[in-house]
């Protein structure tokens, strides 16, 4: 798992607000008026929104938390990785870059007149700079599934392949709101919320992997939380990155917003306090001791503490709760999947 620093630059660069030396990245890809690849400015595009220093490692840590934690509840003993949950695993990541082109498909109308508005996390986009165009994100979305589909049919008609592609078209209806016309004309912050519940579909492919590898019949009943956790996790950082005080509110739709910002400084405690509540008692039951938890619990504090903080008064910076909700996430997943492997081992198979 990468620093938490490293992260949270990660998501900055992916709400917009990007550093000088990723602007020139775009700008010498594309903007500074002679010919370039579409393979280069692909490249930029992905670099500047989907940073794989941070969120390649995010990927792969999230999805081992899971499979190492159904084979832990399953008293597999040393934990076993073979190249089944190795392709599993680098499916996720290009799974997150597919979410990530289907948001910036989606949203791009919306995202270019905030940025042309002047909004500090639309302006430097690259889709508001016109350094990459809606065709062309088309165009690597289903290149991109194309690659993901054939990564999972590498190993026949399994479970992997339909979670993966149920996952997939899931995802994709939600992010056409499934249909439904007011959704899809004009959602609200708390719809946008409620397709964070979508995160249950990795979990789901985790468990489809898991179930290939050692059966049905191992699957333990504290599943259940275990694949829970991700979702609130995800909530809590959905949440805390939309949250603004008074003077900073633009056209962009924020909790704070919706709800008046004392009530959405508390929007994330919720989803903290349910994402450790379904994992502290996963790793008890996984052998891990109280050293899990225990970190665990002081990751949330810190998150619940700057909501607090941010409540009682209010600032400019402590209304960024992205770090935090960050942080959080690491030891959630990073965390637990460390603590796993260092008390069981692995073995290749």
């Amino acid at each position: 798992m990468v620093g938490i620093s490293e992260t949270g630059r990660a998501v900055r660069r992916t709400e917009g607000v990007l550093a000088p030396r990723e602007r020139d990245i775009l700008r010498n890809a594309g903007g500074a008026g002679y010919p370039v690849s579409q393979a280069v400015r692909l490249l930029g595009y992905i670099w500047v929104m989907f940073p794989p220093v941070a969120l390649v490692p995010i990927g792969i840590g999230q999805f081992f938390s899971l499979y190492f934690a159904l084979q832990a509840l399953a008293g597999t003993d040393p934990l076993q990785l073979g190249w089944r949950p190795v392709v599993a695993a680098v499916s996720c990541v290009l799974w997150m870059l597919l979410v990530r082109l289907q948001d910036d498909i989606a949203d791009a109308d919306a995202d270019i007149r905030l940025g042309r508005a002047g909004d500090p996390r639309y302006r430097d986009r690259p889709i508001v700079r016109g350094d990459i165009t809606v065709p062309e994100l088309r165009v690597m979305y289903l290149g991109g599934t194309v690659l993901l589909f054939g990564l999972n049919l590498s190993f026949g008609l399994s479970a992997m392949f339909v979670a993966c592609v149920l996952g997939v078209g899931i995802t994709w209806l939600g992010f056409h709101w499934f249909f439904i016309p007011a959704l899809a004309h004009s959602p609200t912050p708390l719809a946008y919320l409620a397709r964070k519940a979508l995160t249950i579909t990795f979990g789901l492919y985790a468990l489809a992997v898991f179930v290939d590898d050692f059966g049905a019949a191992a699957v333990s009943p504290w599943a259940v939380p275990l694949l829970l956790a991700p979702c609130a996790a995800v909530a809590a950082w959905e949440t805390a990155r939309k949250i603004r005080i008074p003077e900073d509110e633009t056209e962009y739709a924020t909790y704070s917003k919706v709800l008046g910002w004392q009530r959405a400084a508390l929007l994330p405690v919720p989803f903290v306090a349910l994402s450790f509540a379904c994992l502290a008692p996963v790793a008890r039951t996984a052998g891990l001791g109280w050293a899990f938890p225990v970190v665990l619990g002081a990751a949330g504090a810190i998150a619940v503490g700057a909501c607090l903080r941010f409540r009682l008064a209010p600032t400019r910076k402590r209304a960024d709760l992205r770090p935090y909700a960050q942080l959080f996430g690491a030891v959630a997943h990073g965390g637990l999947t460390i603590a796993l492997v260092l008390h069981y081992g692995v073995v290749i198979r």
